[in-house]
């Protein structure tokens, strides 16, 4: 397994969705009334609801993005930014990619809450007594990885998330090594948010998506400003 800099390699079916696109669709989606606007945005909402199915979530939970980085770092600046404070933790493990670190470092920085790690065995399991133990009343999130980037091992996501709901705690997932590699059904796991990078699941670079409970979003202002915003 490997987070980065390796992708899945592109099969031809991939490279010719991405090639028909750029020669017959080629539009920017959700902002033109013309024919090939209609035609990109048509295709561009099938891909959402085709991922959608794969990952047993409704659509309309499921954002487009650039890959994992950029979701996680959505709900760290977008969710827990405004919510976290001193005294409050963010819960991740020993075994985390830099994209499920990094972020909630620097939210650590700026609203005073902490940084605890849960550990993992010799064996390279993450340890669940120790995590659950970990889950005190201060603990607001964990970020855990469904698949270590690393060490390749699968972590019982949907136990842990249990165990995080009966506490209060919200949930983020990196799925990034999971979803290239095992049916990955998020209704099932019950987390609050997941997130996936395209590119690990033989498709084009620059795309990923966050899934997120439907409350969340409709909580979290927006973390980029720009066009389809102005009314």
């Amino acid at each position: 397994f490997s987070h980065t800099p390796t992708p899945g390699q592109k099969p031809g079916q991939g490279i010719g969705a991405g090639d028909e696109f750029s020669r017959r669709y080629n539009a920017n989606v959700s902002r033109a009334v013309h024919a090939l606007g209609t035609e990109a945005t048509d295709a561009y909402e099938g891909a959402r609801s085709k991922l959608a199915r794969f990952l047993n979530v409704r659509a309309s939970e499921l954002s487009l993005c650039s890959g994992t980085t950029f979701a996680i770092n959505l709900v760290a600046y977008s969710w827990a930014l405004p919510r976290l404070k001193a005294g409050d933790v963010i819960l991740v493990s020993r075994m985390e990619h830099h994209a499920n670190i990094v972020p909630w470092q620097l939210v650590a920085q700026r609203t005073g809450a902490t940084i605890r790690v849960a550990e993992i065995t010799p064996e390279g399991a993450l340890d669940l007594d120790a995590l659950r133990k970990a889950m005190t009343p201060e603990v607001k999130l964990l970020a855990v990885a469904h698949v270590s980037n690393v060490l390749g091992t699968v972590n019982p996501v949907r136990e842990i998330c249990r165990e995080a709901r009966k506490r209060g705690i919200i949930t983020v997932v990196d799925g990034s090594q999971a979803v290239p590699h095992r049916k990955v059904d998020i209704a099932a796991i019950g987390c609050d948010f997941y997130a996936i990078t395209g590119h690990k699941m033989c498709g084009p670079t620059g795309t990923g998506a966050l899934w997120a409970k439907r409350e969340h979003l409709d909580a979290m202002p927006p973390f980029l400003g720009g066009g389809e915003m102005i009314k």
